[in-house]
């Protein structure tokens, strides 16, 4: 026995390798979708270290975290007015997306990473946050090691443009228009529209800053950033088809979305026995790990209150404050709730949400209906698909009322039709080969085992953009045909001269030598 675990031992060290992640975005729910990764990695036997600004005590021994949470920061709690301020859609939706672009400052100053860009160690592989991030693509090249960039989302414009991913904007909406794939007239050419401004603004609001600052961060020998994005190896990004429709993906383009979601285990013992207790079942209320739910204006609390009174099933409501002013005796408050598990619990017959992506994905998995108030980003969307699948409805917030939120919440409660849509949607979404977290980490030891994965890249994905919409290709067709047509026109004018010069020069000759004979008589 010991011998065969000495051999196992040794294998297993044997086939690790040196993981590198580097996740600088101070956002808590994108973070929460690598870190599985990141652990999962460790305990399959990997060395992993691993940049990022949620650092938190764990006990695995080859796992080792660098917190660089004092370099990026973002607001760790936010009220309702602040939020409303970020809900934008369309193209101011665009500019939002650049306000949170690492500065010169942050990135200069900061310690930590400037260490590991002189540093010697080696490593296997780079993980690192796709999203208006490309900067740290430069640390993949400088450790001369694979890139492996990761979304917490289906794909943006310019990362389908990056990886040579089709992206047809007339049935594939933008994130941030809150369209679904079949769009009115009107919706795909605002899609249309929307999609070639973030290019533009990606391009000059984006990469040409990380240009300028680079070269003074970095060194004057970086490459450009358009050659360090093309050099990406692999993309993870947050995504399945069930909810986020159908997509065409190349190659080096893998779906894994639900890897954040473990196994459920039981509530802590007084929210299980708040939940089992209640014989008409319960809905939870959460609106995500940034909102504050107790900055909602008063009347808008009130509306839920009022609702919340007058439905026989018990609430569990994530509130921030010491107290809840007007709450029932069905409610139950507490700053933090164990979500993944509360959605767990088959007692459990909704889900209130702000519509975030993590929180939606755990709710479809489990099968329970979700009643959504998007507030800003990707979230109408994902409430929108649920919408459209029959598994949830949206409640807009400035539709927010006490007959409103009664009306919408005893439908999604009495209408079987919400549970039975919800429970297929969470069948087709768990039918998987593979689960997602096993298929991350496939990829992720597959670009390691061959040095990188450049033979799953399309050439689409390096072709300039006139030769991609095969704009020269047309320009030579519309060219030659016409030179063809105008050498069809002139060749057929001449000919028509010649014959009119023929026939008329002819006559004129007949005619003028027997006037001649006429006047020599």
């Amino acid at each position: 026995m010991l011998i065969v675990f000495a051999f196992v031992s040794l294998l297993s060290l044997a086939n690790s390798y040196k993981i590198l992640g580097l996740f600088p975005f101070p956002g808590k729910s994108h973070y929460a979708v690598f870190n599985p990764l990141m652990v999962e990695l460790a305990q399959k036997g990997h060395n992993v270290v691993n940049y990022n600004t949620f650092p938190k005590p764990h006990s695995v021994p080859n796992y080792h975290e660098v917190d660089i949470s004092e370099c990026f920061r973002l607001p760790a709690k936010v009220g309702i007015d602040q939020m409303k301020d970020m809900a934008r859609t369309g193209f101011s939706a665009v500019h939002l997306l650049f306000e949170f672009i690492p500065s010169y400052e942050e990135i200069s100053t900061c310690k930590p990473l400037m260490e590991l860009w002189n540093t010697t160690e080696h490593y296997d592989v780079l993980i690192t946050e796709a999203f208006n991030t490309d900067v740290f693509f430069l640390f993949g090249e400088k450790l001369n090691i694979p890139t492996i960039a990761f979304h917490t989302n289906v794909p943006l414009p310019w990362h389908s443009q990056q990886m040579g991913l089709p992206n047809n904007p007339s049935y594939l909406a933008i994130q941030w228009t809150g369209y679904l794939p079949k769009m009115s007239f009107f919706e795909r050419t605002n899609n249309f529209l929307i999609f070639w401004y973030s290019l533009f603004m990606y391009e000059y609001e984006c990469r040409a800053k990380y240009d300028e600052m680079a070269p003074k961060i970095f060194g004057s020998s970086v490459s450009k950033m358009k050659d360090i994005a093309s050099k990406v190896d692999l993309m993870l990004v947050y995504n399945h088809f069930t909810y986020n429709w159908p997509k065409p993906l190349v190659p080096n383009v893998i779906d894994v979305g639900g890897l954040n979601i473990k196994s459920s285990k039981p509530c802590p013992e007084n929210i299980e026995k708040f939940i089992n207790e209640s014989k008409h079942g319960v809905v939870y209320f959460c609106m995500g790990s940034l909102l504050r739910g107790e900055t909602f204006p008063p009347e808008k609390r009130e509306a839920f209150l009022y609702a919340f009174s007058k439905i026989p099933q018990r609430v569990l409501w994530k509130w921030e404050g010491d107290v809840l002013p007007g709450k029932s005796d069905n409610i139950m408050i507490s700053k933090w709730m164990p979500q993944r598990d509360i959605l767990a619990h088959p007692n459990v017959k909704l889900f209130i949400s702000h519509g975030g992506l993590l929180g939606t994905s755990e709710a479809v998995y489990e099968g329970v209906p979700v009643l959504g108030i998007p507030i800003f980003g990707d979230q109408r969307t994902n409430i929108k698909s649920l919408e459209a699948n029959g598994a949830g409805e949206l409640l807009d917030y400035n539709e927010i009322s006490k007959e409103v939120v009664l009306e919408k919440i005893q439908r999604l409660l009495n209408d079987p039709k919400y549970k039975e849509n919800a429970k297929l949607l969470s069948d087709r979404y768990r039918d998987r080969p593979m689960s997602p977290l096993d298929t991350a980490v496939y990829w992720t030891e597959y670009v390691i085992r061959h040095k990188g994965a450049p033979h799953l890249r399309t050439a689409a994905a390096d072709m300039p953009w006139y030769q991609y919409l095969l704009l020269d290709v047309i320009a030579f067709i519309v060219a030659v045909l016409v030179a063809g047509l105008l050498i069809i026109y002139y060749t057929t004018k001449f000919i028509l001269r010649a014959i009119y010069g023929l026939i008329c020069g002819g006559g004129a000759k007949k005619g003028s030598s027997k006037s001649d004979k006429k006047k020599r008589n």
